[in-house]
């Protein structure tokens, strides 16, 4: 590549639409890990609550050991992962794609300037909007069970599919203002990828 090719990709990655587009990424991108991370390790935790004893919440913590811990001792965040897709509530791919968005969080979080100015390194909008259709698929897990032990719903019929959680109401806002669409993973006409 020439001196003049490098400047002008270097030129249209400094623009200041290219710069407010690529901040607006980075912050759904950290937002969306932020929304993911509680769903996976607080809420497979808080799924093992037993009550409360003076004001305490209790825990089934040999259960909780025993059904998610075991699944990897080492990684809290994985071994709910793996109980997840026991729970039919994600799948193996899904928590694949999981693994790439905490790692390309981490390269966000740890490497701002460097998505600023070096005209190869982008938010990777494929990992934005699996993270999308994460916290969406979390969403309608939590939902189900909360819907299943709601007395208000007994006798209902419940369309599962249908729930939308606060959290994937928010990505999915946050993912439309980045021009990213969840339903078919790619970045909408006239938006820079």
């Amino acid at each position: 590549m020439s001196e003049d090719e490098d400047f002008d990709r270097l030129s249209a990655k400094l623009a200041p639409e290219a710069v407010a587009a690529t901040l607006i990424r980075a912050g759904c991108f950290l937002s969306a890990y932020e929304l993911i991370k509680p769903q996976i390790i607080d809420s497979v935790h808080d799924f093992f609550w037993r009550g409360f004893d003076g004001g305490k919440h209790l825990y089934d913590e040999a259960r909780y050991a025993e059904s998610v811990l075991a699944l990897n001792p080492k990684n809290r965040y994985l071994a709910s992962c793996a109980w997840l897709v026991s729970m039919e509530a994600l799948t193996e791919e899904q928590v694949t794609s999981l693994g790439e968005i905490q790692k390309h969080r981490h390269e966000i979080a740890h490497e701002l300037p460097k998505l600023l100015v070096d005209p190869d390194f982008e938010v990777r909008t494929d990992l934005l909007a699996a993270a999308v259709e994460c916290v969406r698929r979390l969403g309608v897990f939590w939902g189900s069970i909360e819907a299943d032990i709601n007395p208000q719903f007994d006798g209902q019929e419940v369309d599962y599919e249908g729930i939308k959680s606060g959290s994937f109401l928010l990505m999915e806002y946050l993912a439309s203002i980045a021009g990213v669409s969840a339903k078919n993973n790619e970045t909408r006409p006239g938006e820079n990828a």
